[in-house]
């Protein structure tokens, strides 16, 4: 019997991409041409990246939790940073520091009402996303602080009298765009206090990974 050598892989001849080019063809004739991205040269955290693979895999309760830990995480940070400006500080900044946090909340709420087998309601109004968790989570270890836990129109109702009005009543919206659909802006006037956020946010993050971690203990438990 003949005796089959094994085939020789082919060497893979390996390009070294220069600084600065993002893609690199050989054309016909067998030059070299390059893309460049002039953001590619001097980057910080060289090879540092990440993708959504991993992430996409997660069940959804978790991916909402990690979503809202993100945005509370960059809150922090804006915070952070909003302080530092002292005198420069801008109202356009604490807006957007409200509205991560907003979102950091809305998100949460979801994911702690799927985390128990519930599905969440799909809108943004965090007074009836916060009604339906305390149902589900009444202890009070699953309790935090939240001042967007009374809606506008449960406000109306205490008071005696509409109390907010346009865009002031949907404050996803106030602290996104700083007006109504027609451009209307907002009738009262919102105050943001850094060092008083910076600490109420520490502490909600230390609070809400202790409250998903019991949502988890108590799903594996059954």
């Amino acid at each position: 019997m003949k005796s089959r050598m094994p085939k020789k892989k082919k060497s893979v001849s390996m390009i070294e991409i220069p600084e600065g080019v993002a893609a690199v063809g050989v054309s016909a004739d067998g030059k070299r041409h390059y893309i460049h991205d002039p953001f590619l040269r001097g980057m910080r955290w060289k090879g540092i990246s990440v993708d959504s693979a991993l992430f996409k895999k997660l069940p959804s309760a978790e991916r909402l939790y990690r979503l809202s830990k993100a945005y509370l995480i960059a809150a922090i940070v804006l915070c952070e940073q909003a302080g530092e400006a002292r005198e420069r500080l801008e109202w356009a900044q604490g807006s957007v520091i409200y509205y991560c946090l907003h979102l950091a909340t809305e998100l949460f709420l979801k994911a702690c009402i799927q985390g128990v087998g519930k599905e969440p309601s799909k809108h943004h109004e965090i007074a009836e996303l916060w009604r339906a968790y305390k149902v589900l989570l009444p202890g009070a270890e699953y309790n935090f602080q939240t001042s967007w836990a009374v809606s506008p129109k449960e406000l109306d109702q205490i008071v005696g009298v509409q109390v907010l009005h346009g865009v002031d009543r949907t404050p996803d919206q106030l602290f996104r765009y700083s007006m109504d659909k027609k451009g209307g802006a907002s009738k009262n006037v919102q105050i943001f206090t850094p060092g008083y956020f910076f600490n109420y946010m520490k502490d909600l993050e230390v609070r809400w990974a202790g409250i998903w971690d019991q949502i988890k203990l108590n799903a594996k438990l059954g």
